[in-house]
């Protein structure tokens, strides 16, 4: 399968559990799948050179929201993988998950789009332009930034339900304390992501939309003190391991 010609996880530290693909899965390749074709469908073939030339200046907000949306397959892909849960509460965590990604295809690449032309100064709405209209007015900003804080809060909620079942399913699944310490890794990670969101969302509300994106550029902060936390976690319980051993 396609899954595992692209990622091998080491089983070294973290026993796969889900070592067959399952139909929850396959329907969710299909999901992402077409989510991606959504936004292949969306760019029509170019007649003229200059329709070529808008075409390409489109590529990096296009490849921005496809990496997007790379990034939230890759996360349900790691779960799957370790825990390979298969009960309805999964099922139906997943099914919302996948639902909200769909919803937000367009208004990704929408706010990709808008913040690339407001950076670069290059039309990435030339038919706004030819008609005159307006892309977005100032006052519309903060409800693109909620939509997106929104949508991005919810999928991060929806991980961290996810890995608290896993959690709470430690002892059918067997986790070792390692794995019991990395899912809680991750669903702390799930959890700060969700809080960052939130917070984006109240700065937008307050008329604050500068201080609402820079409430993202937190989130290499969070992840390496994530990491830090959970390397410390690691280090303590071997030390108590070895003691336990002495």
């Amino acid at each position: 399968m396609l899954r595992k010609k692209i990622f091998k996880l080491s089983t070294t530290a973290f026993k796969e559990r889900g070592t067959e693909i399952q139909r929850i899965e396959a329907l969710s390749d299909a999901v992402f799948a077409f989510s991606v074709s959504l936004l292949v469908v969306s760019l029509e073939v170019p007649q003229t050179f200059e329709e070529l030339r808008i075409l390409l200046n489109g590529a990096i907000p296009f490849f921005a929201t496809v990496a997007m949306i790379f990034l939230f397959w890759y996360q349900q892909y790691k779960f799957f993988r370790r825990y390979g849960l298969n009960d309805i509460h999964t099922i139906l965590l997943n099914l919302a998950y996948l639902a909200v990604i769909l919803f937000y295809v367009y208004p990704l690449k929408f706010l990709f789009s808008l913040l690339i032309a407001s950076w670069t100064g290059i039309n990435l709405f030339p038919q706004a332009a030819e008609n005159g209209l307006s892309i977005i007015h100032q006052e519309d900003f903060s409800q693109l930034i909620i939509l997106f804080s929104v949508g991005y809060g919810v999928i991060w909620f929806l991980l961290f339900l996810m890995y608290h079942r896993a959690f709470s399913c430690r002892e059918k699944l067997a986790l070792t304390g390692f794995e019991i310490m990395y899912t809680l890794k991750e669903k702390r990670g799930a959890l700060w992501n969700v809080l960052i969101g939130f917070a984006a969302i109240v700065m937008a509300l307050a008329g604050w939309e500068l201080y609402a994106g820079i409430c993202y550029l937190f989130i290499p902060v969070l992840i390496y003190l994530n990491e830090l936390r959970f390397t410390k976690e690691r280090k303590k319980d071997s030390k108590k391991q070895q003691r336990t051993n002495t």
